[in-house]
């Protein structure tokens, strides 16, 4: 069960940025730094003061879960350094019967953008960090290093995920990327 609900918090989480800019998408600044998460590794903040490329709603399509036998459509909101995710379980690929005694689970927290890494395919991303501090109105507290990268209204996130600075996804997921919404 651990292993689901870690599975479908990262898979809702991931989510894109960038879009070969020249730089971070925020300046590093000690006040709006956070340091659950913000300024950990490569001058990555936590944006609670400035709006960024993330905020607002994107909506990822109806899909397979991976390493699951169900099918998803997630809605991720961001505004200024904060984000909630809403993920709706289907038992069929059209996403028209819902699964049966399945939760359709709710998180939010915070999320900080870094620095730009340059991805083997040519495509610069951005550092995408994570901390979930409610699931389903619960105290929850998993902290995600991803990836993200935006073209035009299409995000894209790591391909993988981890827990780990350090091992951070090297390229993108282009299997099922969000759309914005609004």
């Amino acid at each position: 069960m651990k292993k689901l609900l870690f599975c479908t918090l990262v898979s809702a989480m991931m989510v894109g940025c960038g879009g070969g800019g020249s730089g971070s998408v925020l300046e590093e600044t000690e006040e709006n730094a956070d340091p659950e998460i913000g300024n950990e590794d490569s001058g990555a903040v936590t944006p609670s003061d400035q709006i960024t490329v993330l905020d607002g709603t994107w909506k990822k399509q109806c899909g397979p879960v991976e390493g699951e036998p169900h099918y998803d459509i997630v809605t991720l909101s961001f505004s200024r350094g904060e984000f909630t995710t809403d993920i709706e379980n289907y038992i069929d690929s059209g996403c028209t019967t819902p699964q049966p005694f399945a939760p359709n689970p709710t998180s939010s927290g915070n999320f900080a953008l870094g620095d730009d890494v340059l991805l083997s395919d040519g495509l610069t991303a951005t550092e995408f960090n994570i901390h979930t501090t409610q699931f389903d109105g619960a105290f929850f507290d998993i902290k995600v290093y991803d990836i993200v990268y935006i073209d035009n209204d299409t995000l894209y996130a790591g391909d993988g995920e981890t827990d780990s600075p350090l091992q951070r996804p090297t390229s993108l997921d282009y299997d099922r990327p969000f759309y914005r919404i609004n």
